[in-house]
């Protein structure tokens, strides 16, 4: 299982965003290629543990989509939008905080929102819920 969180953002992923929501993640981290570069792996510096997974981007353009998905809270918001999905690890105690961070730095950067599966995770993140 894993702490579930999904970046939706209005503007499409580009390099320099996910550049700046990784080092929003935290000088603790590192990260690295999963595959093809389909995916990102966060681990932590000491053990290179993996801390989160970074899921690349996908669009959404059906309308209901969204709130099919993830409930009525992001009813509100009209695809298109990007879906970027990041599972934090519950074996790693608070992995969820650089996880939620580079979420939410990619939001505020790219006109967009964080879905949270628990919204506590904000909290521990020093990050105020919505």
């Amino acid at each position: 299982m894993s702490k579930d969180m999904v970046a939706l953002l209005k503007t499409a992923p580009d390099e320099e965003s996910v550049e700046a929501a990784l080092a929003a993640a935290g000088p603790e981290v590192w990260v690295s290629d999963v595959g093809d570069g389909g995916a990102l792996k966060i681990s932590d510096r000491e053990g290179g543990q993996v801390v989160a997974l970074v899921e690349a981007p996908i669009l959404v353009q059906v309308p209901g989509e969204l709130e099919r998905l993830l409930g009525p809270e992001v009813a509100h918001l009209e695809p298109p939008i990007w879906w970027v999905e990041v599972h934090a690890s519950e074996e790693v105690e608070n992995a969820e905080v650089p996880a939620l961070r580079f979420a939410a730095e990619l939001s505020l950067r790219l006109d967009g929102e964080v879905w949270l599966d628990d919204p506590a995770y904000a909290d521990r993140a020093g990050l105020r819920s919505r």
